[in-house]
């Protein structure tokens, strides 16, 4: 049932990347939904599922965008695998500490993708030191965005059935 959540959540996260993002961010929006889901994926799963869902998330997104297919699958799935043993190994629960993980993994992931496409082509990267730090920065927010709501929503969720259960006077 969890993979059903985890497909239901990378296909939000591609619609939302390729036609709400350059909508409302402009051509260059900072912003890496699939990453996210991905990191999330990894903290709360572990590697194996980090990296099952950055692989196919990855390969998704990379055939959506036009370049080299392979690249976001590859990278990804190191990022989601890396992120998955940090989950493991420590205790990832408080919201600076998921902030960290996704800062971090997000700024692995330019590191990665930018050096991986540097050796496949010859024009070079198009990316700054600022525009990383800035869509790591955003990423991150999102991240402990999507954890607090995914924590707090099935509380409220059962006191929501709990209300229509027992009407008040």
């Amino acid at each position: 049932m969890k993979g059903v959540w985890v497909g239901a959540g990378l296909i939000l996260a591609l619609v939302c990347q390729t036609t709400l993002v350059p909508e409302v961010g402009g051509a260059g929006a900072p912003v890496d939904l699939v990453l996210v889901v991905v990191i999330g994926v990894a903290i709360t799963g572990g590697p194996l599922a980090g990296m099952w869902t950055g692989a196919v998330g990855g390969l998704l997104q990379d055939g959506l965008s036009g370049g080299v297919i392979g690249v976001g699958g590859l990278v990804k799935t190191l990022v989601g695998h890396a992120a998955g043993q940090v989950g493991a190994y420590f205790m990832v629960t408080r919201s600076w500490h998921q902030f960290l993980v996704f800062f971090f993994g997000s700024v692995a992931h330019a590191g990665c993708f930018i050096g991986i496409y540097s050796l496949l082509s010859t024009t070079k990267p198009m990316s700054s030191y600022r525009a990383v730090l800035i869509q790591a920065a955003i990423n991150a927010v999102l991240g402990v965005i999507m954890a607090i709501g995914l924590q707090v929503a099935p509380s409220v969720l059962a006191r929501r059935r709990l209300r229509r259960r027992w009407p008040t006077r």
